[in-house]
């Protein structure tokens, strides 16, 4: 497992301790109908807002409570339109949210920069938040897809957008320079040689194991599972379906006190012993070893991402072999498109660096990112500054619009705040 800087620890332990002195923890943050709002759910956003914005707690705290405000602000919101939109009978289907959440958690994984620190800076495991954050996503959904039918017929004629600049044009803020990107991502995974080190690890731990040693104590000396190392590899009693399946499906075939043989899943290796299985529940503890990412291996993927790069000369090639190559889920289908990318607020750093140095219409050499490497491919720039009606048309026109939503939403939220039991216990401290 990658090793986190003591300058990304600081700032998420900072952190914590914000939202521990603002009791953010536990406890109700606001009613809205038939809805709950927690506490540590207003948390959790405050924490993926300021990762992502790169904020420390030890400098920004007052932008942390405007952030907390505002977060809070747009859950009572969204659970307004929740409620009405359950009476509207808006439905979206399972495979939409699950689409929904893998999106998240790649962009989450982007922004943290690796599992691993995302995994640190929120104090679970991906496959937690995966299970976590499956609910809200169907809400949030449920929400939008009933915004849409709100809003879906409101559009500005050109006079409006004339009209929306002569009056605001003195207070519209610098329009940044963006990129229309593309990338393919090559994950820096570990080599045959890093895998047999931990495979061979594993199975000297298990024969250890079978011969009398204490599985406890070599897995507080040897588990990379933080989570359950300090407790002897001890997960406690959880419900099938819990578990990553490839864990879970050697785990129940276990007898109590049967230590498994080395099982592979996406966190790594582990031998997995049964304590005890009550019906659909199970206590296991595990030994897990995560195969390292050799300087050897890191060489090997940056020369396979260079071969690539080097068979590259057009949009459509680049297409392609994202399609066929890139370790995005998120974007490799799409041709590994990103879209419009302002590089002051795209969150990896090192590819942000280099967007403004790319020659529209060609292939970058591979960007050493964490968690491997990346080819950008710059489609077209949209030089940024002031917005006039000649150069940056389109946003003025999303800004007219989007005026025009903010108009009819405030309205709409008059109306349902009126018909809809609202309690904010946050601002009534």
């Amino acid at each position: 497992m990658k090793k986190v800087s003591w300058r990304v620890v600081a700032p998420i332990l900072t952190l914590s301790l914000f939202l521990s002195a603002q009791n953010l923890i536990d406890g109700i943050a606001a009613i809205v109908g038939e809805h709950v709002i927690l506490k540590s759910d207003v948390a959790q956003i405050v924490q993926m807002t300021a990762m992502e914005q790169r904020l420390d707690p030890r400098f920004d705290a007052d932008k942390l409570e405007q952030i907390q405000a505002r977060v809070l602000e747009s859950l009572i919101n969204q659970k307004l339109i929740l409620e009405i939109a359950e009476v509207e009978s808006i439905e979206v289907e399972d495979r939409e949210v699950d689409q929904a959440v893998e999106q998240y958690i790649a962009q989450s994984v982007g922004q943290a920069g690796s599992e691993e620190r995302l995994e640190s800076i929120v104090g679970k495991r991906i496959s937690e938040l995966r299970r976590e954050w499956w609910p809200d996503m169907k809400e949030q959904l449920i929400a939008e897809r009933y915004q849409g039918q709100l809003f879906g017929d409101v559009v500005v004629t050109r006079g409006e957008v004339f009209a929306f600049y002569n009056q605001y044009r003195d207070s519209l803020k610098a329009v940044p320079t963006v990129y229309n990107t593309s990338h393919i991502f090559f994950k820096a995974r570990p080599g045959g040689k890093s895998r047999n080190r931990a495979l061979s690890l594993l199975d000297s731990l298990r024969n250890e194991i079978v011969g009398g040693a204490d599985f406890a104590s070599l897995a507080e000396l040897y588990s990379e599972d933080p989570g359950s190392a300090r407790r002897g590899g001890e997960l406690g009693f959880v419900n099938r379906g819990t578990l990553v399946p490839a864990f879970e499906q050697v785990a129940y075939t276990l007898s109590s006190g049967e230590v498994s043989e080395v099982v592979e899943t996406e966190f790594g290796y582990h031998i997995i012993e049964a304590v005890e299985i009550l019906g659909d529940k199970i206590n296991a503890r595990h030994i897990l070893v995560t195969p390292k990412v050799s300087p050897a291996d890191e060489d090997s993927i940056y020369a396979f991402a260079l071969s690539i790069r080097d068979s590259i000369e057009t949009n459509e090639q680049f297409s392609a072999m994202a399609e066929r190559h890139s370790d995005d889920a998120s974007t490799g289908e799409s041709g590994g498109r990103l879209g419009w990318v302002d590089s002051d607020r795209f969150p990896v750093e090192a590819v942000a660096k280099v967007l403004p140095a790319i020659e529209v219409g060609s292939c970058s050499p591979p960007i050493t990112t964490d968690d491997g490497f990346h080819l950008l491919y710059v489609h077209e720039v949209r030089e940024g500054g002031l917005p006039t009606l000649d150069t940056h048309w389109a946003e003025i026109e999303g800004l007219a619009v989007a005026r025009k939503k903010a108009k009819r939403f405030k309205d709409w939220l008059k109306n349902a705040s009126s018909t809809i039991y609202v309690e904010n216990f946050l601002n009534n401290r």
